[in-house]
């Protein structure tokens, strides 16, 4: 007897993505924000305190519910030991040396160094199937969580499109890993990261 083998896609229930919104079966509808992490420990125990506070009164706020999602990702450093590679004959005899090193440590480190990335998934379900009223609400729901999280001292933003996508193809291929240089063009190394604005809506 043969069985019709279901995708993640149908598992996951998912119809679309579009306007920075999950859209599921049934007018249900999630928005996904993120922000990068505070080191908790290096905190002073007032800053401490101040976060505790402010992430309990966010919580203590909501009237809906959360999930919190965190996905842990391997770096994948190929591209840019590659490019030491191609590099390599075009320097100095005594710095091909150093060369060799730096691809042979980044190499050992390749397979033991990974990422993890936090996100909230704020849901809003619509019986009346309205698109435009369930996008105002959800996003209503996220300028919330925005500025709550904003208060704990965090620099949270809402992940558009693309970037749930790129969140989605992740889940669905967990045999997936981050390159370096996609962490180096989204701003790894900056010392300071922006949010993005939310648009009011109409």
């Amino acid at each position: 007897m043969l069985f019709k083998k279901n995708s993640s896609i149908d598992f996951l229930s998912i119809e679309d993505i579009k306007d920075g919104l999950l859209i599921l079966k049934g007018n249900r509808y999630r928005a996904v924000v993120t922000a990068d992490p505070v080191n908790f420990s290096l905190l002073s125990e007032e800053e401490q305190g101040a976060v505790e506070a402010a992430f309990i009164s966010l919580l203590l706020s909501l009237s809906f519910p959360l999930q919190f999602f965190t996905i842990v990702k391997p770096v994948d450093v190929s591209e840019s030991i590659e490019e030491f590679r191609e590099r390599l004959q075009f320097l100095p005899e005594g710095m091909r040396e150093y060369e060799k090193e730096l691809e042979e440590f980044l190499g050992y480190f390749s397979k033991q160094t990974i990422t993890t990335e936090s996100y909230v998934v704020v849901p809003y379900d619509d019986t009346a199937g309205g698109y435009d009223r369930a996008r105002s609400e959800i996003m209503r729901r996220v300028h919330m969580i925005v500025e709550g999280l904003a208060k704990c001292g965090l620099m949270p933003r809402i992940l558009g499109t693309d970037e749930l996508l790129e969140l989605m193809f992740f889940v669905l291929n967990r045999d997936g890993n981050i390159r370096v240089n996609n962490l180096i063009k989204a701003g790894a190394f900056e010392l300071y990261k922006k949010g993005v604005k939310l648009g009011a809506e109409a």
